[in-house]
């Protein structure tokens, strides 16, 4: 009898935390949505479901969406080809400037939009989806800095649980080492594309220090050494990497490339024209294109 009481006092609260993630589903869809509206909300959730990472997520998301706004602004710049603008023109049709939409940042409530997420982390450190939204959302407001240092705790999170990582609804992650190596390209090519160039070897020497015989990895730090000019500690990771795939052309060209630099024509004459016995059509049309100019 006492198990059956335990149970129907448990029940009605698993539904109340549901009804919640519902009531707060509903209002923030919404494209109008009322923000005290949705904040109470949030703050009834909090009070009846502790602990509840439903919770922490749609604070984070709530939060994270209202710390972001969106201003006009007035410039005499002509926007990039893949941004829009309304142009301002005079009486005579001449363009005089550009009014264009940029998001601003809200610092107080983007902080709070990481405390939630980060409270999250440290009730369910081992779902890797939590740490990817915060990770995320650094990058979105581009605060490099914090952006990296999340990078760098989640990697070495990683290698002290063996990378045994959950994603959403606890779900274990399937070959996580393999996901784990291609999300962090994804952020390393972010970095990569901002000429984060400092952060960008942090991270790729953290992941070389974990994953020392992965290709990609061993490639991606390779990289940051062909940017720093350090041509020999770049081949001798390539080098590494030719090793364990004999027939990948990216790695190949780079282990060309480095030979030009150290005006090693035969060594790179050698590579590319192992490319053009090994690669696809496109990879043997550059390595031949290379060869023709080394002749």
């Amino acid at each position: 009898m006492k198990k059956i009481v335990t149970l129907l006092l448990i029940c009605p609260l698993i539904l109340f935390g549901q009804d919640f993630k519902k009531e707060f589903t509903s209002k923030f869809s919404e494209n109008e949505y009322n923000s005290t509206e949705i904040e109470n909300i949030l703050e009834n959730w909090k009070k009846s479901s502790k602990n509840d990472v439903e919770y922490y997520i749609s604070a984070f998301n709530f939060y994270f969406k209202e710390s972001q706004e969106v201003v006009l602004q007035l410039t005499p710049d002509e926007p990039q080809v893949d941004k829009e603008a309304l142009i301002i023109s005079d009486s005579l049709g001449n363009e005089m400037g550009y009014i264009n939409s940029q998001v601003s940042t809200n610092d107080s409530l983007f902080n709070i939009s990481q405390s939630k997420i980060e409270e999250a982390i440290k009730l369910f450190p081992n779902r890797l989806d939590l740490r990817f939204g915060k990770i995320h959302t650094l990058g979105e407001v581009q605060k490099l800095e914090e952006f990296t240092i999340e990078i760098l705790r989640t990697i070495e999170y990683s290698k002290k649980i063996k990378h045994k990582w959950l994603w959403s609804n606890d779900k274990i992650i399937e070959n996580p080492e393999d996901f784990f190596i291609d999300s962090m390209q994804s952020y390393q090519n972010t970095l990569f594309q901002l000429e984060e160039d400092e952060n960008l070897k942090r991270v790729a020497k953290k992941m070389y220090d974990i994953f020392p015989n992965d290709l990609f990895v061993i490639s991606s730090y390779g990289v940051t050494f062909l940017i720093e000019g350090k041509n020999k500690e770049a081949l001798e990771l390539y080098l590494k990497a030719e090793k364990i795939n004999p027939n990948d052309t990216i790695v190949l060209n780079n282990i060309g490339l480095i030979y030009e630099r150290l005006s090693d024509k035969k060594n790179a004459l050698k590579y590319y024209q192992k490319i053009t016995e090994v690669g696809d059509e496109k990879a043997k049309a550059l390595a031949e294109k290379k060869i023709n100019q080394l002749k």
